[in-house]
Protein backbone atom coordinates (compact mmCIF):
# COMPACT_ATOMS: atom_id res chain seq x y z
CA UNK A 1 0.00 0.00 0.00
CA UNK A 2 1.11 3.53 -0.62
CA UNK A 3 -0.13 6.47 1.39
CA UNK A 4 -1.47 9.47 -0.46
CA UNK A 5 0.89 11.56 1.66
CA UNK A 6 3.94 12.41 -0.46
CA UNK A 7 6.31 12.13 2.49
CA UNK A 8 5.00 8.75 3.62
CA UNK A 9 5.34 6.14 0.86
CA UNK A 10 4.00 2.74 1.86
CA UNK A 11 4.39 -0.29 -0.38
CA UNK A 12 2.91 -3.70 0.39
CA UNK A 13 2.77 -7.17 -1.04
CA UNK A 14 -0.68 -8.72 -1.18
CA UNK A 15 -1.15 -12.39 -0.32
CA UNK A 16 -4.71 -13.80 -0.36
CA UNK A 17 -4.86 -17.30 1.18
CA UNK A 18 -8.13 -19.12 0.82
CA UNK A 19 -11.01 -17.45 2.61
CA UNK A 20 -8.75 -15.55 4.99
CA UNK A 21 -6.70 -12.54 4.03
CA UNK A 22 -3.09 -11.54 4.60
CA UNK A 23 -0.83 -8.71 3.48
CA UNK A 24 2.92 -8.38 3.75
CA UNK A 25 3.52 -4.68 4.33
CA UNK A 26 6.71 -2.89 3.34
CA UNK A 27 5.54 0.39 4.86
CA UNK A 28 2.28 1.68 6.26
CA UNK A 29 1.00 4.98 7.57
CA UNK A 30 -0.48 5.05 11.10
CA UNK A 31 -3.72 6.42 9.63
CA UNK A 32 -4.09 3.48 7.27
CA UNK A 33 -3.31 0.96 9.98
CA UNK A 34 -5.91 2.61 12.21
CA UNK A 35 -8.43 2.20 9.40
CA UNK A 36 -7.49 -1.46 9.00
CA UNK A 37 -7.65 -2.20 12.74
CA UNK A 38 -11.13 -0.73 12.85
CA UNK A 39 -12.10 -3.25 10.19
CA UNK A 40 -10.69 -6.19 12.17
CA UNK A 41 -7.06 -6.36 10.97
CA UNK A 42 -3.99 -6.82 13.18
CA UNK A 43 -0.29 -7.11 12.46
CA UNK A 44 2.56 -9.41 13.47
CA UNK A 45 5.81 -7.89 12.31
CA UNK A 46 5.21 -6.94 8.69
CA UNK A 47 2.36 -9.45 8.26
CA UNK A 48 -1.17 -8.03 8.46
CA UNK A 49 -4.10 -10.41 8.75
CA UNK A 50 -7.91 -10.39 8.86
CA UNK A 51 -9.34 -13.54 10.52
CA UNK A 52 -12.37 -15.22 8.98
CA UNK A 53 -14.61 -15.36 12.04
CA UNK A 54 -17.41 -17.21 10.22
CA UNK A 55 -15.21 -20.26 9.50
CA UNK A 56 -12.92 -20.23 12.52
CA UNK A 57 -13.17 -22.72 15.37
CA UNK A 58 -12.20 -19.88 17.71
CA UNK A 59 -13.33 -16.48 16.36
CA UNK A 60 -10.96 -13.57 16.99
CA UNK A 61 -12.74 -10.36 17.97
CA UNK A 62 -11.18 -6.90 17.83
CA UNK A 63 -11.77 -5.13 21.14
CA UNK A 64 -10.99 -1.66 22.44
CA UNK A 65 -11.18 0.13 25.76
CA UNK A 66 -12.18 3.83 26.01
CA UNK A 67 -9.25 4.90 28.17
CA UNK A 68 -10.99 7.82 29.89
CA UNK A 69 -13.79 5.52 31.10
CA UNK A 70 -11.50 2.79 32.46
CA UNK A 71 -11.86 2.02 36.16
CA UNK A 72 -9.26 -0.49 37.40
CA UNK A 73 -10.58 -3.38 39.46
CA UNK A 74 -9.44 -4.08 42.99
CA UNK A 75 -6.87 -6.70 42.02
CA UNK A 76 -5.51 -4.43 39.28
CA UNK A 77 -5.13 -1.57 41.77
CA UNK A 78 -3.46 -3.89 44.25
CA UNK A 79 -0.94 -5.09 41.66
CA UNK A 80 0.03 -1.51 40.88
CA UNK A 81 0.29 -0.53 44.54
CA UNK A 82 2.50 -3.57 45.28
CA UNK A 83 4.80 -2.64 42.43
CA UNK A 84 5.11 0.94 43.61
CA UNK A 85 5.96 -0.19 47.14
CA UNK A 86 8.57 -2.60 45.77
CA UNK A 87 10.24 0.14 43.75
CA UNK A 88 10.05 2.82 46.42
CA UNK A 89 10.63 0.67 49.48
CA UNK A 90 9.06 0.94 52.92
CA UNK A 91 11.64 3.43 54.15
CA UNK A 92 10.85 5.85 51.33
CA UNK A 93 7.09 5.51 51.89
CA UNK A 94 7.43 6.24 55.61
CA UNK A 95 9.70 9.22 55.00
CA UNK A 96 7.20 10.68 52.52
CA UNK A 97 4.38 10.24 55.03
CA UNK A 98 6.46 12.03 57.60
CA UNK A 99 7.81 14.92 55.53
CA UNK A 100 4.82 15.41 53.23
CA UNK A 101 1.74 14.58 55.33
CA UNK A 102 -1.61 14.53 53.53
CA UNK A 103 -4.52 16.69 54.62
CA UNK A 104 -7.78 15.15 55.79
CA UNK A 105 -9.37 16.12 52.49
CA UNK A 106 -6.61 14.40 50.51
CA UNK A 107 -6.88 11.24 52.60
CA UNK A 108 -10.65 11.19 52.14
CA UNK A 109 -10.32 11.64 48.40
CA UNK A 110 -7.73 8.85 48.14
CA UNK A 111 -9.91 6.49 50.18
CA UNK A 112 -12.92 7.13 47.95
CA UNK A 113 -11.29 7.17 44.52
CA UNK A 114 -8.34 5.86 42.54
CA UNK A 115 -6.34 8.09 40.24
CA UNK A 116 -4.70 5.79 37.69
CA UNK A 117 -2.52 8.45 36.09
CA UNK A 118 -0.93 9.67 39.30
CA UNK A 119 -0.55 6.15 40.71
CA UNK A 120 1.00 4.71 37.55
CA UNK A 121 3.67 7.45 37.59
CA UNK A 122 4.19 7.57 41.35
CA UNK A 123 7.31 5.41 41.53
CA UNK A 124 9.09 6.78 38.46
CA UNK A 125 12.39 8.54 39.05
CA UNK A 126 11.10 11.84 37.67
CA UNK A 127 8.21 11.95 40.17
CA UNK A 128 10.06 11.23 43.41
CA UNK A 129 9.82 13.53 46.41
CA UNK A 130 12.93 15.69 46.83
CA UNK A 131 15.52 14.68 49.39
CA UNK A 132 14.29 11.09 49.84
CA UNK A 133 16.06 8.12 48.25
CA UNK A 134 13.95 5.15 47.07
CA UNK A 135 15.03 1.55 47.31
CA UNK A 136 15.13 1.30 43.50
CA UNK A 137 15.07 3.77 40.63
CA UNK A 138 12.47 3.22 37.92
CA UNK A 139 12.40 4.83 34.50
CA UNK A 140 9.86 4.13 31.77
CA UNK A 141 10.75 5.52 28.36
CA UNK A 142 9.23 5.34 24.89
CA UNK A 143 11.85 4.66 22.24
CA UNK A 144 11.87 3.85 18.50
CA UNK A 145 11.36 0.13 17.81
CA UNK A 146 14.97 -0.39 16.82
CA UNK A 147 17.06 -3.47 17.58
CA UNK A 148 19.62 -3.38 20.38
CA UNK A 149 21.53 -6.18 22.08
CA UNK A 150 20.00 -5.09 25.39
CA UNK A 151 16.48 -5.63 24.03
CA UNK A 152 17.40 -8.94 22.41
CA UNK A 153 18.85 -10.26 25.69
CA UNK A 154 15.54 -9.50 27.39
CA UNK A 155 13.59 -11.18 24.57
CA UNK A 156 15.86 -14.23 24.74
CA UNK A 157 15.26 -14.60 28.48
CA UNK A 158 11.49 -14.18 28.12
CA UNK A 159 11.07 -16.66 25.27
CA UNK A 160 13.14 -19.31 27.05
CA UNK A 161 11.56 -18.97 30.50
CA UNK A 162 7.95 -18.14 29.62
CA UNK A 163 7.49 -19.95 26.29
CA UNK A 164 10.18 -22.60 26.92
CA UNK A 165 11.84 -22.06 23.54
CA UNK A 166 15.30 -23.42 22.78
CA UNK A 167 18.38 -22.32 20.86
CA UNK A 168 16.77 -23.12 17.53
CA UNK A 169 13.73 -20.97 18.29
CA UNK A 170 15.31 -17.72 19.52
CA UNK A 171 17.43 -15.66 17.14
CA UNK A 172 18.36 -12.07 16.45
CA UNK A 173 16.84 -12.14 12.93
CA UNK A 174 13.60 -13.56 14.36
CA UNK A 175 13.45 -10.88 17.04
CA UNK A 176 14.06 -8.19 14.43
CA UNK A 177 11.33 -9.53 12.14
CA UNK A 178 8.82 -9.94 14.95
CA UNK A 179 9.29 -6.91 17.19
CA UNK A 180 11.63 -4.40 15.52
CA UNK A 181 11.50 -2.35 12.35
CA UNK A 182 7.71 -2.20 12.04
CA UNK A 183 6.27 -1.19 8.65
CA UNK A 184 4.54 1.73 10.38
CA UNK A 185 6.17 5.09 9.74
CA UNK A 186 7.11 7.11 12.84
CA UNK A 187 6.40 10.80 13.28
CA UNK A 188 4.98 13.36 15.69
CA UNK A 189 1.70 15.02 14.72
CA UNK A 190 0.83 18.72 15.00
CA UNK A 191 -0.34 18.21 18.59
CA UNK A 192 2.95 16.62 19.66
CA UNK A 193 1.47 13.12 19.75
CA UNK A 194 3.77 10.26 18.71
CA UNK A 195 2.57 8.07 15.86
CA UNK A 196 4.12 4.82 14.66
CA UNK A 197 5.73 1.82 16.36
CA UNK A 198 7.70 2.14 19.58
CA UNK A 199 9.25 0.21 22.44
CA UNK A 200 8.14 1.21 25.94
CA UNK A 201 11.13 0.25 28.07
CA UNK A 202 11.03 -0.37 31.83
CA UNK A 203 14.39 -0.01 33.59
CA UNK A 204 15.07 -0.63 37.27
CA UNK A 205 18.39 0.64 38.55
CA UNK A 206 19.40 1.16 34.92
CA UNK A 207 18.66 -2.45 33.92
CA UNK A 208 16.10 -3.21 31.20
CA UNK A 209 13.62 -5.55 32.91
CA UNK A 210 10.53 -5.28 30.69
CA UNK A 211 9.43 -3.92 27.32
CA UNK A 212 6.14 -3.28 25.57
CA UNK A 213 5.91 -3.16 21.78
CA UNK A 214 3.30 -0.52 20.96
CA UNK A 215 1.67 0.87 17.86
CA UNK A 216 0.63 4.47 18.50
CA UNK A 217 -2.13 5.48 16.10
CA UNK A 218 -4.37 8.52 15.61
CA UNK A 219 -6.90 7.25 18.16
CA UNK A 220 -5.30 4.13 19.60
CA UNK A 221 -2.55 2.71 21.74
CA UNK A 222 -2.31 -0.81 20.37
CA UNK A 223 -0.45 -3.42 22.39
CA UNK A 224 1.54 -5.70 20.08
CA UNK A 225 3.66 -7.74 22.51
CA UNK A 226 5.10 -7.57 26.01
CA UNK A 227 8.22 -9.19 27.46
CA UNK A 228 9.78 -9.17 30.92
CA UNK A 229 12.77 -10.75 32.64
CA UNK A 230 12.20 -13.95 34.59
CA UNK A 231 13.65 -12.27 37.71
CA UNK A 232 10.42 -10.24 37.84
CA UNK A 233 7.89 -12.93 36.96
CA UNK A 234 6.03 -12.49 40.27
CA UNK A 235 5.45 -8.77 39.78
CA UNK A 236 2.17 -9.14 37.81
CA UNK A 237 3.57 -7.46 34.73
CA UNK A 238 0.56 -8.59 32.72
CA UNK A 239 -1.58 -6.26 34.81
CA UNK A 240 1.08 -3.55 35.16
CA UNK A 241 1.67 -3.28 31.42
CA UNK A 242 -2.05 -3.12 30.60
CA UNK A 243 -2.59 -0.42 33.22
CA UNK A 244 0.32 1.64 31.96
CA UNK A 245 -0.76 1.32 28.34
CA UNK A 246 -4.34 2.32 29.19
CA UNK A 247 -2.94 5.27 31.14
CA UNK A 248 -0.80 6.27 28.15
CA UNK A 249 -3.87 6.23 25.89
CA UNK A 250 -5.73 8.51 28.30
CA UNK A 251 -2.88 10.81 29.25
CA UNK A 252 -1.61 11.40 25.70
CA UNK A 253 -5.03 11.69 24.07
CA UNK A 254 -5.08 8.50 22.02
CA UNK A 255 -8.63 7.83 23.26
CA UNK A 256 -8.66 4.01 23.01
CA UNK A 257 -6.52 1.13 24.20
CA UNK A 258 -6.52 -1.93 21.90
CA UNK A 259 -5.40 -5.11 23.66
CA UNK A 260 -5.35 -7.33 20.59
CA UNK A 261 -7.90 -9.99 19.74
CA UNK A 262 -10.34 -11.33 22.30
CA UNK A 263 -10.91 -15.07 21.86
CA UNK A 264 -13.93 -16.00 23.93
CA UNK A 265 -13.43 -19.74 23.55
CA UNK A 266 -9.88 -19.48 24.93
CA UNK A 267 -9.89 -19.16 28.72
CA UNK A 268 -6.37 -17.71 28.72
CA UNK A 269 -7.64 -14.79 26.62
CA UNK A 270 -10.68 -13.95 28.72
CA UNK A 271 -8.62 -11.83 31.13
CA UNK A 272 -8.85 -9.01 28.57
CA UNK A 273 -12.50 -8.66 29.47
CA UNK A 274 -11.46 -7.77 33.03
CA UNK A 275 -10.37 -4.33 31.80
CA UNK A 276 -13.76 -2.67 31.60
CA UNK A 277 -15.60 -1.49 29.69
CA UNK A 278 -14.33 -3.24 26.58
CA UNK A 279 -16.18 -2.85 23.29
CA UNK A 280 -16.30 -5.50 20.55
CA UNK A 281 -16.10 -4.76 16.85
CA UNK A 282 -19.10 -6.05 14.91
CA UNK A 283 -17.54 -7.30 11.67
CA UNK A 284 -20.82 -6.96 9.79
CA UNK A 285 -21.78 -3.41 10.72
CA UNK A 286 -18.29 -2.16 11.76
CA UNK A 287 -19.93 -0.75 14.89
CA UNK A 288 -18.88 -1.38 18.50
CA UNK A 289 -20.89 -3.13 21.23
CA UNK A 290 -20.11 -3.59 24.95
CA UNK A 291 -18.42 -6.82 25.98
CA UNK A 292 -21.14 -7.49 28.56
CA UNK A 293 -23.17 -10.52 29.62
CA UNK A 294 -25.44 -10.22 26.58
CA UNK A 295 -22.44 -10.27 24.25
CA UNK A 296 -20.81 -13.17 26.07
CA UNK A 297 -24.03 -15.18 25.82
CA UNK A 298 -24.12 -14.47 22.10
CA UNK A 299 -20.52 -15.66 21.78
CA UNK A 300 -21.46 -18.85 23.63
CA UNK A 301 -24.46 -19.62 21.43
CA UNK A 302 -23.57 -18.45 17.91
CA UNK A 303 -20.85 -19.52 15.47
CA UNK A 304 -19.60 -15.95 15.75
CA UNK A 305 -21.12 -12.96 17.48
CA UNK A 306 -22.62 -10.11 15.49
CA UNK A 307 -24.94 -7.98 17.60
CA UNK A 308 -26.29 -6.16 14.53
CA UNK A 309 -27.37 -9.45 12.96
CA UNK A 310 -28.74 -10.70 16.26
CA UNK A 311 -30.90 -7.58 16.60
CA UNK A 312 -32.13 -8.10 13.05
CA UNK A 313 -33.00 -11.71 13.83
CA UNK A 314 -34.80 -10.72 17.03
CA UNK A 315 -36.82 -8.22 15.04
CA UNK A 316 -37.82 -10.89 12.53
CA UNK A 317 -38.66 -13.31 15.37
CA UNK A 318 -40.90 -10.70 16.94
CA UNK A 319 -42.65 -10.25 13.58
CA UNK A 320 -43.37 -14.00 13.53
CA UNK A 321 -44.71 -13.90 17.10
CA UNK A 322 -46.87 -10.87 16.35
CA UNK A 323 -48.34 -12.57 13.27
CA UNK A 324 -49.02 -15.76 15.25
CA UNK A 325 -50.81 -13.79 17.96
CA UNK A 326 -53.29 -12.47 15.40
CA UNK A 327 -53.72 -15.42 13.02
CA UNK A 328 -53.61 -19.20 12.93
CA UNK A 329 -50.43 -20.90 11.84
CA UNK A 330 -51.62 -21.43 8.25
CA UNK A 331 -52.38 -17.77 7.63
CA UNK A 332 -50.43 -16.21 4.75
CA UNK A 333 -49.06 -13.45 7.01
CA UNK A 334 -47.65 -16.00 9.45
CA UNK A 335 -46.14 -18.08 6.69
CA UNK A 336 -44.53 -15.03 5.11
CA UNK A 337 -43.00 -13.90 8.41
CA UNK A 338 -41.63 -17.40 9.02
CA UNK A 339 -40.27 -17.57 5.48
CA UNK A 340 -38.42 -14.27 5.92
CA UNK A 341 -36.89 -15.47 9.21
CA UNK A 342 -35.86 -18.79 7.66
CA UNK A 343 -34.28 -17.06 4.68
CA UNK A 344 -32.35 -14.77 7.04
CA UNK A 345 -31.03 -17.76 9.02
CA UNK A 346 -30.02 -19.57 5.84
CA UNK A 347 -28.17 -16.50 4.61
CA UNK A 348 -26.01 -16.54 7.77
CA UNK A 349 -24.57 -19.96 6.96
CA UNK A 350 -21.25 -19.55 5.15
CA UNK A 351 -20.62 -21.18 1.81
CA UNK A 352 -18.07 -23.92 2.57
CA UNK A 353 -18.13 -23.67 6.40
CA UNK A 354 -14.68 -25.25 6.61
CA UNK A 355 -11.74 -22.90 5.99
CA UNK A 356 -9.90 -25.72 4.21
CA UNK A 357 -12.84 -26.44 1.90
CA UNK A 358 -13.26 -22.73 1.21
CA UNK A 359 -9.59 -22.47 0.28
CA UNK A 360 -9.77 -25.51 -2.00
CA UNK A 361 -12.93 -24.27 -3.72
CA UNK A 362 -11.02 -21.75 -5.80
CA UNK A 363 -13.85 -19.28 -5.40
CA UNK A 364 -13.29 -15.58 -4.93
CA UNK A 365 -13.54 -14.01 -1.51
CA UNK A 366 -16.51 -12.10 -2.96
CA UNK A 367 -18.28 -15.38 -3.67
CA UNK A 368 -17.35 -17.08 -0.42
CA UNK A 369 -18.28 -14.12 1.77
CA UNK A 370 -16.37 -13.16 4.88
CA UNK A 371 -17.43 -10.90 7.77
CA UNK A 372 -15.72 -7.54 7.62
CA UNK A 373 -15.37 -7.49 3.83
CA UNK A 374 -17.25 -5.54 1.17
CA UNK A 375 -19.74 -7.18 -1.17
CA UNK A 376 -19.42 -6.76 -4.92
CA UNK A 377 -22.26 -4.23 -4.89
CA UNK A 378 -20.47 -2.24 -2.17
CA UNK A 379 -17.25 -2.30 -4.19
CA UNK A 380 -19.12 -0.92 -7.21
CA UNK A 381 -20.58 1.83 -5.04
CA UNK A 382 -17.48 2.86 -3.06
CA UNK A 383 -14.37 1.79 -5.00
CA UNK A 384 -13.07 2.70 -8.43
CA UNK A 385 -11.17 -0.45 -9.34
CA UNK A 386 -9.81 1.11 -12.53
CA UNK A 387 -8.05 3.82 -10.50
CA UNK A 388 -6.36 1.41 -8.08
CA UNK A 389 -2.61 1.30 -8.43
CA UNK A 390 0.09 -1.31 -8.86
CA UNK A 391 3.87 -1.23 -8.57
CA UNK A 392 5.51 -3.25 -11.31
CA UNK A 393 9.07 -3.95 -12.45
CA UNK A 394 11.52 -1.11 -12.15
CA UNK A 395 9.45 0.51 -9.41
CA UNK A 396 6.97 1.97 -11.89
CA UNK A 397 3.55 2.77 -10.40
CA UNK A 398 0.48 2.94 -12.61
CA UNK A 399 -3.31 2.76 -12.44
CA UNK A 400 -4.90 -0.53 -13.36
CA UNK A 401 -6.76 1.01 -16.31
CA UNK A 402 -3.34 1.25 -18.01
CA UNK A 403 -2.59 -2.49 -17.74
CA UNK A 404 -3.28 -4.29 -21.04
CA UNK A 405 -4.90 -7.38 -19.52
CA UNK A 406 -7.04 -5.43 -17.04
CA UNK A 407 -10.31 -5.46 -19.00
CA UNK A 408 -10.08 -9.16 -19.86
CA UNK A 409 -10.53 -10.32 -16.27
CA UNK A 410 -13.57 -10.75 -14.05
CA UNK A 411 -14.07 -9.33 -10.58
CA UNK A 412 -15.17 -12.77 -9.43
CA UNK A 413 -12.20 -14.61 -10.91
CA UNK A 414 -9.67 -14.84 -8.07
CA UNK A 415 -6.94 -15.74 -10.57
CA UNK A 416 -7.31 -12.64 -12.71
CA UNK A 417 -5.82 -9.22 -12.00
CA UNK A 418 -9.26 -7.68 -11.67
CA UNK A 419 -10.32 -10.46 -9.29
CA UNK A 420 -7.21 -9.98 -7.13
CA UNK A 421 -7.80 -6.24 -6.89
CA UNK A 422 -11.49 -6.72 -6.15
CA UNK A 423 -10.63 -9.10 -3.31
CA UNK A 424 -8.09 -6.63 -1.95
CA UNK A 425 -10.64 -3.80 -2.03
CA UNK A 426 -13.22 -6.00 -0.33
CA UNK A 427 -10.80 -6.91 2.46
CA UNK A 428 -9.27 -3.50 3.22
CA UNK A 429 -12.23 -1.21 2.55
CA UNK A 430 -12.63 1.91 0.38
CA UNK A 431 -10.02 4.18 2.02
CA UNK A 432 -7.05 1.82 1.89
CA UNK A 433 -8.16 0.52 -1.52
CA UNK A 434 -8.02 4.08 -2.86
CA UNK A 435 -4.63 4.93 -1.33
CA UNK A 436 -2.97 1.52 -1.51
CA UNK A 437 -0.50 0.17 -4.01
CA UNK A 438 -0.22 -3.56 -4.67
CA UNK A 439 3.38 -4.52 -5.23
CA UNK A 440 4.06 -7.09 -7.94
CA UNK A 441 7.63 -5.97 -8.59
Amino acid sequence: MQSSSPDDPALSLLTPIGASYYMRAKALSPEHYQELMDRGWRRSGTLLYLPDVSRSCCPHYTIRLPAAEFKPSRDQRQALNRWNRYVLGEKYVKEVEKKFPKTKEEKKRLNNSFDLLSTINESEETNLKPGITPEHTLSVTIEPDRFTEEKFALFDNYQRHVHHEGDGDVSRPGFKRFLCGSPLSRRTDSNGKRLGSYHQCYRVNGRLIAMAVLDLLPHAVSGVYFIYHSDFEKCSFGKLSALREAALAHEQGYQYYYMGYYIHSCKKMRYKGDYKQQYVLDYDSLSWDPLDDEMRTLMDTRKYASMSKERKRQSLQKAVEAAESEHDSEHAGVQKAKSVLKAFDEAQKPLYPSSLDAMKSGLSLLQLGMPGTLSLDEIHEHVDLDSMRVRIGGGHITEMRNIATWTSGSELDARSLKGIFAEFAAAVGPIVAKDGILDFS
